[in-house]
């Protein structure tokens, strides 16, 4: 990518490294990771629970608890800044303004002991300078954007008065305050009934097209992915091991363990009782290999070398990424593996 493309990029992750102090030894989540995500554009981020999605955005944030956590290499480029360069002052500044985040469990998110309208009008009075009246008068704007039909009253209530669904929405209302350049939603619809999971994901849309924000989203929900997703980034064992547009991703998926995630997927004319599984699970901080390919021991693909040689992120096609040994351009030429590669 040149440099004029990556200045385009609302953001830039560059090598990230980032690892958890266990018995005084850093054990990575998440490790070279490179991916951009543009203006106005819907990225998505799956995998499987344990794959360092989560670590990633709140890498990206800079939230992660400081006593045992570390970036140990690599950039967070927002509009080509480097956020892990950033004080906590600085990063209070960024935070909720021009980078929002919507957590996984909009009760956890949400401050039980103060009313809706108090930790509105914190947001507002952090980053704008005006009075409590101005500030009740946005946040009943922003609760009507969202879909909430009484938001005088719901400024008065409590985060246990209220639905999933109606917290939810809270928490978007607050995340797009500022109207900020980029939007994280981790995983924003988990805990919520298909009804409402489907007028959240319209809502982001919706919004996202007023404001011109471009959205990361974290799921491990293929529905969603094929639902919300220009671009999809398929993370394993803290990695990422494909990168695609939606339309490639899901007629041409490329790395067995983005094909094993598709064929979990249960089919309509599927006439089995049984699902397809993926045998085995994410490996943990501890055990995680060094070398090799990370999803050796699950891949129904793999071979001799797979466990010695690491693979790099190839490009297969135009925009389309896999870390493979079977499409490792490198690997397949220089080894006796080769014709075995070039057949499977």
């Amino acid at each position: 990518m040149s440099q004029e493309q990556q200045d385009q990029n609302v953001l830039n992750i560059k090598n990230l490294h980032t690892g958890f102090l266990i018995n005084d030894e850093l054990h990575h989540a998440i490790v070279d990771v490179n991916f951009n995500v543009k203006p106005k554009e819907i990225v998505c981020v799956v995998g499987e629970s344990g794959c360092g999605k989560s670590v990633m955005s709140l890498s990206i944030m800079q939230l992660l608890p400081k006593i045992n956590s570390k970036i140990s290499a690599g950039e967070v480029l927002f509009n080509g800044e480097n956020l892990v360069q950033k004080s906590e002052k600085e990063m209070n500044q960024i935070r909720g303004k021009d980078i929002a985040m919507i957590f996984q469990e909009p009760m956890t998110a949400l401050n039980p002991v103060f009313s809706i309208g108090w930790q509105m009008r914190e947001i507002l009075f952090n980053h704008l300078d005006i009075t409590k009246q101005e500030a009740n008068h946005k946040a009943i704007d922003l609760l009507k954007q969202v879909g909430i039909s009484r938001p005088e009253k719901i400024l008065n209530e409590y985060p246990h008065q209220l639905s999933g669904g109606m917290r939810q929405r809270v928490v978007i209302a607050m995340a797009i305050a500022l109207q900020p350049k980029l939007l994280i939603a981790d995983e924003p619809t988990t805990a919520l009934d298909v009804t409402i999971q489907a007028q959240i994901l319209e809502l982001l849309k919706d919004i996202q097209n007023k404001v011109n924000m471009a959205i990361m989203l974290i799921t491990h929900d293929l529905g969603v992915v094929a639902e919300m997703a220009d671009r999809v980034i398929v993370m394993y064992a803290g990695k990422i091991v494909e990168e695609a547009s939606v339309v490639d991703l899901f007629t041409q998926p490329k790395h067995p363990y983005t094909q094993s995630l598709l064929d979990s997927i249960p089919k309509m004319d599927q006439t089995t009782d049984k699902l397809n599984t993926i045998d085995g699970v994410v490996p943990s901080l501890e055990s995680m290999p060094e070398v090799g390919c990370r999803f050796t021991d699950r891949c129904p693909k793999a071979f001799g070398d797979c466990p010695l040689v690491t693979p790099q992120l190839a490009k297969v096609n135009n925009d389309h990424y896999a870390r493979c040994l079977l499409y490792d351009e490198c690997y397949s030429k220089e080894t006796s593996y080769a014709k075995e590669v070039e057949n499977v």
